[in-house]
This record gives structure tokens, C-alpha cells and sequence, in this order.
């Protein structure tokens, strides 16, 4: 049985026509009609195997002759059969606006030999364009693989390309699977083979087939792990090719009535691919830890840096293939990739572009890789925690020490500081303002809704001057449809008195009796922060279970803290990943920290004892 395949290419080089011809035992005239005009069933599902060689047939399903109106706008089928001591011939016509009617023409006298051959006059789509691509038949081959393989008598060629899976295949394996004999409907047991290839057949998907290999369907595979192989899988069951089981929404979504079994066959299939994932990337980081390229020396040095390198071995791996062969370019590659597993995704895609010849879907597989990963996740967190821990410590430093407390100062290093670093105050706020005045603070965070109307009115404080504040957060309550306000007033290192007490009073009498503030769904807290708190202001303090809580009324909350309080809460904040991850803070990394983050910042007897 031989099956080919031409393509008319048009001056545009786009295909104008396709001609498949084979010489197998055609169709009888008398059969034709019912072979066209049946819907939805198909003679083939009774025979199940071609009258003359008895070779099991595709296209029980009844659906084939109308797949040809997907690439094509008329087809015309030319059968030759035997009739009697000679040969005749059939022609059918279709058409793509009718698919349901056919004109038959014949039969008439022929003189052979047997086969059918269709033209069909190719849409002028994209995607009708795409089979007249160089490399499809590499497609077309991992697709017909399974019966190809079954039946080496068999010859399929695509444009005058013999498809032969064989000279692609460098492992084929069947997995086990562990099935309910119920879910099978008194079927024999399927077979799941996955074939892996040596050039990439564009096919890592599973195929539906009967037991003899033919493709029923395709099955959309949720996610799969990114080896650096081409593989192709086929889940090969008797049940596919039964009506009974295969109605026509089954071919479409076969999860419907299928669902159990596709969902063990995809555990497999998983399993396979991690363990194959496993195997590649010990073997291709062995090679490049032998050769010098591997941009990792000796063992991980903290927690972060093993979870680093494990995503980045994963990335490398998957990314193997376009590496390259060459010892320097390989190890330049790896570097820049090894960049790339530690960087924001915002460059990670620019990165890959730059370094690895990639095509459009390996990029989108390797971005998504790292921007989806649990280990990603895992590693962004693990540095956050260790910048976070960094930070605190040092700033603690910086407000306590002696040589840098008296020289810290408040508006110029402190503020711009903890803008860059708003979480000390809580991961459930966003900044909203900063350093502005108060008349601000109403005008942006009140009457940016519909129902209230513009802040016309300055907001003044008691003694008619203007006032400004540090830093605004917020942060709205879906559950009750209200919007919490905190206002954070900071001080440099020195000790809170009764002066600085009222002053943040002012501010939240000011801010909340505003007429545009008043009735609106906001709640206010303010925060007065400094290094100490005398004794006349901590008798202010109004609930013993909240510490720091001065004033506690209907419009407003006011606490007063002092930094150490503010930077201990945020610090249990972060102590229990950082015990998880065995992080530890010292004066060497939070000065490094801050030299990294906020160098402009510090004050210059800080600054002298950073890095050289």
C-alpha cells in the first residue's frame, strides 16, 4: 500500500492544490453513495479491515471526507475499483459551502490500475500555508508514527519525502498503567508508548489511536515538565475506535467520558518526563562541569543560592539544545543564562533573546519556566526575606548606634529610605502619598470618588498654618467597603515629647473634622515614631493590650512607638523564614545592603565602613 501526497505552490508560494493518490482497492460504484451520503457513521466501523489486503482501515468514525473542507474550498475524488474482469471509475465532487451534498459521476470504463486520488483546491488561509512548510512532514510523520510502525508494508510520502519514523526514533517505551477494569467497558487493557526523537517532529502532544495505532483524536495535555527532548505519545486503546465510546463530542473533549483514563495516562506520561528531566540534566551537567563551563563553584553557600542554582540547572537543561558546541560559547551562554534565572522577568525575556537562539516557542516554554516555577517563587521569596532581614538589622544600627545617630537625619536620608522600603510598616499596605501636604493627602485620597465632591477648602491646622506628612498608606476593606488610612509621621533618632504629640494630633484633627473627610467611608490611624518616648507621652497611652495607643475615637487612631517596636514587629514578621531558611544578618551583609540599595542615604561614617 503506497500513500502520496503533492502540493501545487502558486507564484506567491502559497499552496494552490493537493493531490493525495493511493493504490489501494478504491471504491465500487454501488457503494459510493452510501459511503458519502451516510452522516456521522462510517462502513469502515463494521469492516474494520480493507477488503483485498486485508490491512486495518482508518476512518470509522464517518467524519474523514468531511476534514477536507478545513484546507480546501472543492474536492474531487477519482476512485478506481475492480468491477467484475475490468476496472471503473467514480468521480465524486464536493463542495465546501454544501459539505453535505456530493454530485457522483460514473461509473465509466478505466483502464486501472486500482486506487483513489482526491484534489482538493486549497483555502487561502494562514494556517492552510503552514503545510506547505519545509519541516512539515516532520509533523506529519510523528502523527502517523504509530501505524506506520505497525505496518512497515505500508509507504506514506509527503511531497516526495518518504515519512519514515524509524530514522527518527531513539527511544520508544510503553508505560504501565494502573487502570479500574471498569472505567475500560470490557476493552483490553491500553497501551501507552512514547516515542522520543532525534530532530523535533513539533509534536509533543498524545495521540488518541485505536489499538493498531490510527489517530482518532489529538488530547490537549495540561502542563508537562520542559525536558530537552522531542518526544511524542500515543495511548493506543480498541475503545477510541468504538462509536459507542467515540461520539462526536467525544472527539472533541474525550475528557467527558473518558476523563480517568486520560487523567492516568497524563500521570504517567508525567512521571516519564520528570524522570527523563532527572536523567538529562545529570548527565549534561556533568559534561559541562567536566569541560569548566558550569558558572557554580563547589557547594551552595546558603539555603538561597541551592535553590538558585536548581532552578538554574533546570532552565540550562531544558535550554541545553541551543547552548551551543563550543567550549566558550557555551560557557558565555551560561553565565548570561545564569543571569537570566536571577533576574526580574521584565529582562529575563530580553536576556534569553540575547543569548540563546531560541524559537519563539522554546523562549515562551523557558519564560514561562521561570515565571511560573514554584522554585522561582521559592528563590524571589528567600531573597526578599534576606534583603528584608538585612535591612532591618542595619537601620537598626543606624538609629542606634552611637556615630551614626546624631548625624542621621530625618528628612533627606531616613525618608527617601524607608520610601524604597514602605513593607516595615506592613505587607498589607500600599504608599499612597509621600512628603506632601495635607490639603494633598484629602484631594487625592477622599475626593478622587464620584459621590464626594472636589476638595475646594485648603486643610489647615489649628493655628491656620499648612501642614505636611511623611507617609500615607492605605488600603481598602471589600468586606465592609471602607478605606484604612495610615499616616505615618517619622522622626530621626531623638526622644518623643508632649511637642511632637501634639503636632501629630494636629494633623489628624485637621484631616479628619475636613467637611470633604467627614461621613466618608475612611478610617484613619497615625503613627508618631522616634527613637524614644519621655514619660509624659507614654501617659497617654490608653489601652495596656495595645501598646503605643494614645487616642482611640470615632474619626481616628493615634499610636506612638518607638523604632526599636516598629522594627521588632517587623522583624517577627520575617523570623520564621528566616529560621526556615537558615539566613543570618550581620553588620558585613546589612552595610551591604545598604550600600546596594541606599547608598545616598547614609550617613558618611556609615558609608566609610562599607565595602571597598
Amino acid at each position: 500500500m503506497n500513500v502520496e501526497t503533492t502540493v501545487a505552490i502558486g507564484g506567491l508560494g502559497a499552496p494552490e492544490e493537493f493531490i493525495v493518490r493511493d493504490d489501494g482497492h478504491g471504491m465500487p460504484h454501488d457503494q459510493v453513495p452510501d459511503l458519502f451520503l451516510t452522516h456521522g457513521e462510517s462502513w469502515k466501523r463494521t469492516s474494520g479491515f480493507s477488503p483485498n489486503i486485508n490491512r486495518p482501515m482508518h476512518g470509522q468514525l464517518g467524519r474523514g471526507r468531511f476534514l477536507a473542507y478545513g484546507i480546501a474550498e472543492r474536492v474531487e475524488w477519482r476512485s478506481v475499483s475492480v468491477d467484475g474482469e475490468s476496472f471503473s471509475e467514480t468521480v465524486i465532487h464536493g463542495n465546501r459551502g454544501a459539505p453535505d451534498e456530493f454530485t457522483f459521476d460514473g461509473p465509466r470504463p478505466s483502464s486501472g490500475p486500482t486506487g483513489t486520488t482526491v484534489r482538493m483546491e486549497a483555502r487561502q488561509t494562514s494556517r492552510v500555508a503552514g503545510i506547505a512548510d519545509d519541516d512539515i512532514h516532520l509533523l506529519l510523520t510523528a502523527r502517523l508514527a504509530a501505524s506506520l510502525l505497525a505496518l512497515p508494508e505500508v509507504k506514506v510520502a509527503y511531497r516526495g519525502q518518504a515519512l519514515n519514523p524509524q530514522a527518527h526514533i531513539t527511544q520508544d517505551v510503553d508505560l504501565d498503567l494502573d487502570l479500574d477494569p471498569a472505567i475500560l467497558h470490557g476493552k483490553a487493557q491500553p497501551r501507552l508508548r512514547v516515542v522520543e526523537w532525534s530532530d523535533d517532529m513539533r509534536s509533543k502532544t498524545l495521540y488518541l489511536c485505536d489499538e493498531r495505532g490510527g489517530v482518532v483524536t489529538e488530547h490537549k495535555l495540561g502542563r508537562t515538565p520542559p525536558v530537552p527532548i522531542h518526544w511524542t505519545a500515543y495511548l493506543q486503546w480498541e475503545g477510541f475506535r468504538d462509536p459507542a465510546l467515540m461520539g462526536s463530542a467525544d472527539l472533541h473533549v474525550p475528557d467527558i467520558q473518558h476523563g480517568e483514563l486520560l487523567a492516568v495516562a497524563q500521570r504517567a506520561l508525567v512521571d516519564y518526563l520528570n524522570r527523563r528531566l532527572d536523567e538529562q540534566k545529570g548527565s549534561i551537567l556533568a559534561e559541562w562541569k567536566a569541560e569548566g563551563v558550569y558558572p557554580y563553584q563547589g557547594e551552595p553557600r546558603s539555603p538561597v543560592e541551592e535553590v538558585e542554582r536548581e532552578i538554574f540547572d533546570i532552565v540550562a537543561v531544558v535550554a541545553s539544545p541551543a547552548i551551543g558546541r563550543d567550549v566558550k560559547q557555551k560557557k558565555l551562554s551560561l553565565r548570561l543564562l545564569q543571569e537570566a534565572t536571577r533576574a526580574e522577568p521584565s529582562r529575563t525575556n530580553r536576556i534569553l533573546n540575547a543569548v540563546l537562539d531560541l524559537s519563539d516557542d522554546e523562549q515562551e516554554v523557558l519564560f514561562d519556566l521561570l515565571e511560573r516555577t514554584k522554585l522561582a517563587s521559592i528563590v524571589r521569596a528567600a531573597q526578599t526575606v534576606a534583603d528584608r532581614s538585612d535591612f532591618l538589622h542595619g537601620l537598626r544600627g543606624l538609629l542606634y548606634a552611637d556615630e551614626t545617630k546624631t548625624v542621621f537625619r530625618e528628612v533627606d536620608q531616613l525618608h527617601p529610605m524607608l520610601v524604597n522600603e514602605p513593607w516595615i510598616f506592613g505587607d498589607e499596605w500600599s504608599l499612597a502619598l509621600s512628603e506632601t501636604g495635607l490639603t494633598r493627602v484629602v484631594r487625592t485620597l477622599i475626593t478622587q470618588r464620584d459621590d464626594v465632591e472636589f476638595a475646594s477648602n485648603p486643610v489647615l491646622l489649628p493655628s491656620g498654618k499648612r501642614g505636611r506628612v511623611d507617609m500615607v498608606f492605605s488600603r481598602h476593606l471589600p468586606e465592609s467597603e471602607r478605606t484604612r488610612h495610615l499616616v505615618v509621621e517619622l522622626k530621626r533618632p531623638m526622644r518623643l515629647t508632649m511637642t511632637e504629640f501634639g503636632q501629630i494630633n494636629n494633623y489628624a484633627s485637621a484631616i479628619t473634622s475636613h467637611p470633604e473627610v467627614l461621613g466618608t467611608p475612611h478610617d484613619w490611624d497615625f503613627w508618631l515614631v522616634g527613637t524614644e518616648v519621655d514619660d509624659v507621652v507614654r501617659n497617654q497611652y490608653s489601652d495596656p493590650s495595645r501598646p503605643g495607643l494614645t487616642t482611640n475615637n470615632p474619626r481616628y487612631r493615634i499610636w506612638v512607638m518607638t523604632w526599636g517596636q516598629l522594627l521588632d514587629q517587623a522583624d517577627r514578621r520575617v523570623q520564621a523564614f528566616r529560621s526556615a531558611l537558615e539566613l543570618v544578618s550581620t553588620e558585613g551583609t546589612s552595610l551591604d545592603y545598604l550600600h546596594r540599595k541606599h547608598a545616598e542615604f547614609i550617613p558618611s561614617l556609615a558609608a566609610g565602613a562599607g565595602p571597598a
